[in-house]
């Protein structure tokens, strides 16, 4: 089963609704579906797209669904039929330029919002019409069923992945390699969790474990390391301030992400005993309650201890870490997957 986010609630159509259950119920669960997603266009203006797909290592899919069960083309226009007996005809130049903002402006979104250039491919979608056997006469000489997904195409998940493989191998041979970012597994996760806001993001079984990284900017450069470190072992890490969304208020965001986190992790030097921002961090995972990992980045007395941190790390074990060192780091990643493991069976 897909790992579905979104507007979930939104009213389908009945075309919509059943690509929304194909694409639930029969793909399997590395994808990821993005449900009625919006983004703000460049001229400001609020655009839905139907479904998003979400494909590690593949790209993105989007796709434009129709409940037509009739389709066709004639004296340079296409044409719509409904059941309901609605027709709606488009220029082809209209239709074709429709899909292709849609499909730039995602590539916008993302790029501003996540620093992403991944292939994005875009779909038609008829579920209600079986395009096998259709004449050539009627399609235009410009239609690449390559982009067209109908009846036959949901007739399996094996069947519809074929297809957007097939398109997928056409489109990188068309752009050349190295044009466009591939789709680690780790930026599908980061959209889905960080599409609306922070890293509220429903609950899924098997994924990453969320760590809250707290520093100092004297100790940035570890931060750096740590950070990768992890992610390396597939933990994510939410470390301001490249995961603070563009215009969001600061301190909000990050006292939200503190709620949201697995772990709150802590990096520990005198400058970051004197840091306000660090103890407020610190303090909101105390009330919370959040397990709790110290890690002293500098070699420390105890007298250097100041009386604060001393009170409240009386009952963590902390490890000191003045470098990177793989035998603390991959203790910090067993200490983590244990505390989500747990936190999933509750």
């Amino acid at each position: 089963m897909a790992y579905i986010f979104g507007n979930t609630s939104a009213e389908f159509s009945e075309a919509e609704n059943y690509v929304f259950e194909f694409l639930k119920n029969s793909l399997p669960d590395y994808i990821t579906v993005a449900v009625c997603p919006q983004i703000t266009d460049s001229e400001g203006r609020m655009l839905e797209i139907d479904f998003l797909i979400f494909i590690p290592h593949m790209g993105i899919y989007l796709l434009d669904i129709k409940g037509a069960v009739r389709f066709g083309y004639s004296n340079g226009e296409y044409f719509y039929e409904y059941r309901n007996g609605r027709r709606l005809v488009a220029t082809g130049q209209k239709r074709h330029d429709r899909i292709v903002n849609q499909n730039f402006e995602l590539l916008k979104f993302l790029k501003k919002k996540y620093n992403l250039t991944p292939l994005v491919y875009e779909f038609e979608c008829f579920p209600f019409i079986v395009m096998d056997g259709m004449d050539e006469k009627d399609l235009p000489p410009s239609f690449d069923p390559r982009h067209v997904l109908t009846a036959s195409d949901f007739n399996s998940a094996m069947r519809f992945l074929h297809k957007l493989i097939g398109c997928t191998i056409y489109m990188q041979e068309q752009h050349g390699i190295g044009v466009y970012e591939d789709l680690t597994d780790k930026d599908v996760h980061d959209i889905s969790f960080f599409w609306e806001r922070g890293v509220a993001e429903p609950f899924r079984p098997g994924r990453p474990p969320v760590v809250f990284l707290s520093y100092n900017r004297n100790n940035n450069e570890m931060s750096k390391m740590v950070q990768t470190a992890l992610q390396d072992r597939g933990i994510y890490v939410w470390r301001a301030p490249k995961d603070v969304p563009v215009g969001v208020f600061y301190l909000d965001n990050e006292m939200e992400a503190i709620e949201q986190c697995d772990v709150f992790l802590i990096l520990l030097s005198i400058p970051a005993q004197k840091s306000e921002e660090v103890r407020k961090e610190f303090k909101k995972a105390l009330e919370l309650d959040k397990p709790i990992l110290p890690v002293w980045v500098q070699d420390i007395k105890d007298d250097e201890i100041d009386e604060y941190y001393r009170e409240n790390l009386t009952r963590y074990q902390y490890r000191i870490m003045p470098v990177m060192d793989s035998e603390v780091i991959e203790e910090i990643v067993d200490t983590v997957g244990k505390i989500k493991r747990d936190k999933d069976k509750e």
